[in-house]
């Protein structure tokens, strides 16, 4: 089982992705969301790394949409990150956002159950 993380920047394709995830038959939360990039900026504290950075997000919105999914099957995962790859160009464009995966160890609460392995004490 994994937990897809997905900060992304370019709101605007936050429609065709809940589609993605739909069709794929993957649940998937957005909470909105801030990076500290941003506030940094905003408080005209230098970084010479948010310097490089500071023409992307200041024209972009402040705000970013952070998705949360639960993955059980490692195919579906594989499929699910290439096509979010696919439809943000490959992560191409600096600033459009990031994805991570880390593996789930337990989980409660699902409405299916969260199964992850039977033998973990």
């Amino acid at each position: 089982m994994y937990g897809l993380f997905l900060v992304l920047n370019d709101i605007y394709k936050l429609d065709e992705l809940h589609e993605m995830f739909y069709e794929e038959e993957v649940g998937a939360t957005t909470i909105d969301s801030q990076g500290i990039g941003r506030v940094l900026l905003d408080h005209h504290i230098d970084i010479p790394m948010l310097a490089s950075m500071r023409k992307l997000i200041d024209g972009r919105k402040p705000y970013n949409k952070l998705i949360i999914s639960v993955i059980k099957d490692e195919e579906k995962l594989k499929r699910v990150t290439n096509k979010i790859k696919k439809e943000l160009n490959y992560f191409s464009e600096p600033g459009i956002g990031f994805m991570f995966v880390i593996p789930v160890i337990e989980c409660y609460g699902s409405k299916e159950g969260c199964p992850v392995e039977d033998d973990i004490v």
